[in-house]
């Protein structure tokens, strides 16, 4: 099935029944992709790749440390033991992303991450916490990089952690070099707070830590040269002078090319039916997306989901205008004539027989 097939099945089923059918058909895609593969498919998911309707829902498609909550629903009706899940996600926390690989890891073994679409920087993380990736035929990962967050001028701004700390170094031989140069580099210099080129390398070397540990344990789990494997697959995924642009995707074949022994591989490979199957699913997420107020879904088909809204703000509601009614005049006021005003005698004489109570 195309895109297309599955919005007309899911248009007609909606039309059918009188109320939208999305939740219906997805999961249904979902029961039927488990049938072939005979593994509980736990789907997580979120509304990125259309720029534009991403927008126009808001923040709340990145990893973060509410998601921790919609696994634990997501996965209530799963029993303990082998787990597929579909992952289609830019990226987001690494931290909360530690802490999913955390929750799964308790129950779940092998575990294998399905990215039929995108799975970008701490999405790519999560899907190398995995006994194996399996990718659709033309979906890809992307570098883990780390994205510093700071603010300049009142404007919010992102810069790659390397690429921060290249600058920095480039600052320091220039102005070594040439004193009179410091004139160009403090302007610039002095956006960072004063402990920011340490965070940034901090940030290097946690996503480094993160990648190389899940791959030495997971992976590469058994094999004696596992450790330095799964460091040379981390530095160079967390290297962005390899890239140039965090968005940049990273293809299965470039990473088997930086280690062979990667269990990744498309999905075509492994099931063609079980290809057309995930690709249903998927296309049922972006319809989903398409057609509701839905930008996160962490969800099984049993029934336990986790589907984040976007929220809606009424915004430029009108003013009630009132009717016209009768013009009243404006009450005038009286103004002294000062030809006809007491003079200081008069107002003594008066003031007097004021305190005499006459």
């Amino acid at each position: 099935m195309t895109w297309d097939d599955v919005r007309v099945e899911i248009q007609d089923l909606s039309n059918s029944l009188g109320s939208p059918q999305h939740d219906l058909v997805r999961r249904s895609k979902i029961a039927a992709a488990e049938k072939i593969s005979d593994v509980p498919l736990l789907i997580y998911a979120t509304d990125f790749t259309d720029a534009g309707r991403a927008a126009q829902k808001g923040t709340g498609n990145q990893i973060e440390a509410d998601d921790k909550t919609g696994f634990i629903q997501a996965v209530s009706d799963i029993s303990d033991g082998p787990l597929d899940v579909l992952l289609h996600s830019p990226g987001g926390s690494p931290t909360a992303t530690e802490s999913i690989v955390n929750l799964l890891r308790a129950r779940f073994s092998p575990i294998r991450f399905i990215v039929p679409h995108t799975a970008k920087s701490a999405a790519t993380m999560l899907a190398l916490s995995g006994d194996a990736i399996l990718l659709g035929n033309d979906a890809e990962l992307g570098p883990i990089d780390p994205q510093m967050q700071f603010v300049t001028e009142q404007r919010p701004v992102s810069t790659p952690a390397r690429a921060a700390i290249d600058q920095f170094e480039r600052a320091a031989d220039d102005i070594l070099e040439n004193p009179a140069r410091m004139r160009v580099w403090l302007p610039i210099l002095r956006q960072y707070g004063p402990s920011f080129l340490q965070e940034c390398q901090n940030a290097i070397e946690l996503s480094e830590a993160l990648v190389s540990s899940w791959l030495t344990s997971y992976m590469f789990k058994g094999d004696p040269d596992g450790a330095k494997k799964a460091e040379r697959v981390a530095h160079w995924l967390a290297d962005h002078n390899n890239f140039k642009a965090h968005s940049r995707p990273v293809w299965p074949e470039q990473l088997l090319g930086v280690e062979p022994s990667l269990n990744i591989r498309r999905l075509r490979e492994e099931d063609e039916q079980f290809e057309a199957a995930v690709m249903d699913v998927y296309w049922a997420i972006d319809v989903t997306f398409g057609g509701t107020a839905a930008i996160k879904m962490i969800e099984h088909q049993a029934g336990s989901a986790y589907i984040k809204l976007n929220a809606t703000t009424i915004v430029g509601a009108p003013i009630p205008q009132q009717q016209p009614g009768p013009v009243r005049p404006a009450p005038t006021r009286q103004l002294p004539n000062p030809a006809l005003a007491p003079n200081r005698a008069e107002r003594r004489s008066r003031n007097k027989n004021r305190k005499k109570g006459k």
